[in-house]
């Protein structure tokens, strides 16, 4: 499975940028930075999500991906549960099949035109 770090390396590089620039950009020191990318970080030392949206837009990527990879669930998501705790509960009770076809059906509905 990719790490945070990993996966913030390989855009950082699909950009065609250093360490030094993304950093200077985030406003964080570079070799905080590279112990980032390297995983040698402690899970108390792992960017904070403030952080991590910071790198994800200097970036120009996605901060829910780099806030999911480092197992921080973003505070949006947080409230969205917490303010409808049982439907949440029924979701992580269906087994993958099932909530697969769920979300199948939830695309295909969304892609339905809607009748005004």
């Amino acid at each position: 499975m990719t790490t945070v770090g990993q996966r913030i390396r390989e855009i950082r590089k699909s950009r065609n940028l250093t360490q030094r620039e993304l950093a200077d950009r985030v406003g964080i020191n570079f070799t905080y930075l590279s112990r980032v990318e390297n995983d040698r970080l402690d899970d108390e030392q792992t960017p904070r999500e403030e952080t991590l949206q910071r790198i994800a837009k200097a970036l120009d990527a996605d901060p829910d991906e780099l806030l999911l990879l480092a197992r921080r669930i973003p505070d949006a998501y947080r409230d969205r549960i917490l303010s409808r705790p049982g439907v949440f509960r029924k979701l992580l009770n269906l087994s993958d099949t099932d909530l697969e076809s769920l979300v199948g059906q939830l695309e295909q509905q969304a892609r339905r035109p809607k009748n005004h």
